[in-house]
């Protein structure tokens, strides 16, 4: 049995069960936020792969950011490229709401594994998740074997995490 953290915020490393690299960088467009800023999310990836990214609140809460219903295309990340979300033809903006005290956690998958059971973009920006049973699964999903090589391996996959607060 493996040690988890009660603090949800804090549970999201145990539960994945891998270390932050350094491969995927989590940004805000602002280092401090109060409540009813605008702001943005920008995601950085060393590898090119396909991208999830939640919101994780101190109550055990997700919320999907990405991939999500109101991004026109749903494409994988360039390595080296940033990703901004909302960007410019999404017709709305992220808005602080707080005071609160979070984590986003962007989970990038080089291999080119089926995500839609564990993360529909119809979940994304209104449904609410338990944080714990969505990433417990999403973790279940990448510790499959990967068999399309020559050699059996474990997924490709990174992690990047940054906590942040609203006051």
């Amino acid at each position: 049995t493996a040690y988890v953290a009660a603090d949800p915020v804090d549970a999201v490393g145990d539960i994945l069960g891998k270390p932050q690299t350094g491969d995927v960088k989590v940004a805000l467009s602002s280092d401090y936020l109060k409540h009813g800023d605008v702001f943005k999310i920008s995601v950085t990836s060393t590898t090119a792969g396909h991208l999830i990214l939640y919101d994780v609140a101190k109550d055990g809460k997700a919320t999907q950011i990405f991939p999500n219903e109101s991004a026109k295309k749903i494409t994988p990340l360039t390595a080296g490229v940033p990703l901004t979300i909302p960007d410019d033809y999404y017709g709305f903006d992220f808005e602080a709401e707080g005071p609160s005290e979070n984590v986003l956690v962007a989970i990038v998958v080089a291999d080119d594994v089926d995500l839609t059971k564990v993360a529909p973009s119809d979940y994304g920006l209104t449904k609410e998740l338990d944080a714990r049973t969505t990433i417990a699964e999403i973790a279940d999903t990448l510790k499959q074997t990967w068999t399309r090589d020559t050699e059996n391996r474990s997924v490709n996959w990174s992690l990047g995490v940054l906590k942040y607060a609203v006051y």
